[in-house]
């Protein structure tokens, strides 16, 4: 990994800060790490949601990449384009109206070299952890996701 998470220039923030202002500054972090480690495969991070939501489904419409990802269709018909021109992923119309997306060959070696880089950034952010303290923080993350 080109970078840790706990190396930077920038101040640390103080732990009493506003919970949003945290989950920004992490997010961008996290973000920025996953760009880093993705860029000599031609990846963003976004570019890499948008390919691993294709390990639990063969083919989607842009339609329904969209709704998963939660951008719209507009924002992932571009992103499906530029997917295609790398060659990463290929769409074909199953009908007169839609037209489905799946992973070309090259797309699933991406992915999978792709997903053991994002795994090591994910390791490299809970290395200072217990089993216990990386439990209660998925948990403690999952239960906020599904908040209504």
């Amino acid at each position: 990994m080109s970078e840790t998470l706990t190396t930077s220039a920038r101040p640390l923030p103080r732990p009493d800060a506003n919970l949003g202002y945290l989950f920004r500054l992490a997010h961008q972090r996290f973000r920025a790490l996953l760009n880093s480690e993705l860029e000599d495969l031609g990846l963003s991070a976004q570019e890499y949601g948008i390919l691993s939501v294709f390990e639990t489904r063969p083919e989607l419409s842009t339609s329904e990449l969209a709704r998963i990802s939660e951008v719209t269709r507009q924002t992932m018909h571009t992103s499906i384009l530029s997917l295609e021109a790398s060659g990463l992923v290929q769409r074909h119309a199953s009908n007169q109206r839609v037209v489905l997306v799946h992973l070309t060959t090259r797309g699933s070696k991406c992915l999978e070299t792709a997903t053991r880089r994002v795994r090591e950034v994910e390791h490299a952010a809970l290395a200072d952890l217990s089993r216990e303290d990386e439990r209660t923080i998925r948990a403690w993350l999952a239960n906020l996701a599904a908040m209504t």
